[in-house]
C-alpha cells in the first residue's frame, strides 16, 4: 500500500465528489471486496453507522 493516501475534490452539478487513491500489493478482487463488503470494510475505517449515541 502507498504510505500517503491522495485524494482530489471535484465539483460537480449536485455537489462535490471525492476521490481517493491508494495502491496495494494485492489482487484486484481481494481489495474490491475489501471496500464492497461491509464486514472488512469496517477493519479498514471501522463500523458504518451514527458516530454519537442519544442520552
Amino acid at each position: 500500500m502507498s504510505p500517503i493516501p491522495t485524494g482530489r475534490l471535484f465539483g460537480t452539478a449536485s455537489g462535490h465528489d471525492l476521490v481517493l487513491t491508494r495502491t496495494f500489493r494485492a489482487p484486484a478482487e481481494d481489495v474490491w471486496a475489501s471496500i464492497t463488503e461491509s464486514e472488512r470494510t469496517a477493519r479498514w475505517f471501522g463500523p458504518w453507522g451514527p458516530c454519537w449515541r442519544s442520552r
